[in-house]
């Protein structure tokens, strides 16, 4: 649909393009003719000024004479009548423009054009005194074959243009859709996403409760179906709290309810209640965050983020692994730092860490369970404070991850 739109809007910005050049070129031809017949008549008016007014106020009628093989000229009298011809306007002269004669003994001169035959030609009506007046034909061939050239050269650029109008406008509306077709692309994305992860546990949950319904069971078998159920529901309540802040994230920060918070105090109860998987899993936890680290914050946030952190801790680390809680404050910012033993992650996944829905390739080969959000969500909440959060690989397989948020 989105890719039938922008061929749509392609051709359309390229048509418009196309037709505004067309009447540019038209306008610019109309302005091209419009100064040869300027330059015809100007220099038509200078060769009547030195070849035939001066010479005959000069000499007279005789003067003409010399140019009568050479122009196609008369001299009319008030009536219209010729006094005198050249050879070449006996059958030239198709017909005589009364109100340019009528001009001429006004004293002003006039001009037209005229077709005779296959030539153009700009006929000029002069005074001579008040007796007589003069008439001149110039051919307008080459003027007309300097606007021909011109005109064979704008329609060779026609395509040209056509071509260039087109990849313009393909290039305009790529880049003016990419937004559009950012949002369009992630909420496909999105959408097959929510399908994916909704299946599996509304599978799960339909499964179970069907197996419950095939006969009659005693009381604590349906106990634990519906506490099987509410674990499922749980769990998709979860992901569709996930997924709310995966749809927002694309667009604008989250609301925050901002108050006083202890940061100190918040890892402290994060840490003491995976104190059960930290003792079944056999994981060493230094949390050395001691003294109140207090920050303007949401509280509900701030807390699903350090329990997202230290849940991936605790889900990969290894059995005698350690898992490291340190703080920092640096230009005004507050930093915490958790870092944890890892095996199987690689420098070049790193980068993908953030995605959202990624999974590492030791995630996937350990069968780990999770929907690869929670450094994504984790790091929208802080951007959203004013924070952010920074992961990095050092070395003998230690993962560092750094959350900065604003200072007191």
């Amino acid at each position: 649909m989105l890719d039938l739109t922008q061929k749509r809007l392609t051709r359309r910005f390229a048509f418009v393009v196309l037709l505004f050049t067309v009447l540019l070129q038209t306008v610019i031809l109309l302005y091209f003719h419009r100064s040869i017949m300027k330059a015809a008549e100007e220099h038509l008016r200078d060769e009547i000024q030195n070849e035939f007014v001066d010479q005959f106020h000069r000499t007279g009628l005789d003067t003409f004479k010399v140019h009568w093989d050479e122009y196609r000229f008369q001299i009319l009298n008030k009536n219209g009548e010729i006094i005198i011809a050249s050879p070449k306007t006996r059958t030239f002269y198709p017909r005589l423009n009364k109100e340019l004669l009528a001009d001429a003994f006004s004293g002003v001169d006039g001009f037209e054009k005229l077709r005779v035959g296959h030539d153009s030609y700009l006929v000029a009506y002069f005074p001579l005194n008040e007796e007589f007046s003069g008439r001149v034909a110039a051919s307008l061939s080459e003027e007309f074959q300097y606007e021909r050239n011109f005109l064979k050269l704008l329609l060779l650029t026609l395509p040209v243009i056509l071509a260039l109008s087109f990849f313009f406008s393909r290039y305009l509306v790529k880049h003016a859709m990419k937004p559009v077709s950012d949002v369009f692309t992630y909420q496909e994305h999105f959408s097959s996403t929510v399908t994916h992860e909704l299946r599996s546990p509304l599978a799960s949950l339909k499964g179970n409760l069907e197996v419950a319904l095939r006969k009659e069971r005693p009381a604590e078998e349906y106990r634990e179906t519906i506490r099987f159920g509410l674990t499922e529901v749980d769990r998709i309540t979860n992901l569709l709290n996930d997924l709310s802040l995966l749809s927002s994230s694309k667009f604008k920060p989250l609301d925050l309810f901002k108050e006083r918070v202890d940061i100190t105090k918040i890892i402290g109860e994060t840490v003491d209640a995976y104190r059960p998987r930290i003792l079944t899993k056999r994981v060493r936890i230094e949390n050395s965050v001691a003294a109140p680290i207090v920050c303007t914050c949401d509280e509900g946030l701030v807390r699903r983020v350090f329990d997202n952190i230290l849940n991936n801790a605790m889900k990969y680390t290894p059995s005698e692994g350690v898992i490291t809680i340190r703080s920092f404050e640096a230009m005004g910012k507050i930093l915490i730092n958790v870092s944890n033993t890892c095996h199987g992650l690689s420098r070049g996944e790193v980068a993908y860490l953030f995605e959202p829905f990624y999974r590492g390739k030791n995630v996937l080969k350990e069968n780990f369970e999770g929907k690869g959000l929670g450094l994504f969500i984790s790091r929208y909440i802080l951007r959203s404070h004013g924070g952010d959060i920074t992961v990095k690989l050092a070395e003998h397989d230690i993962f560092s991850l750094t959350v900065s948020l604003p200072a007191q």
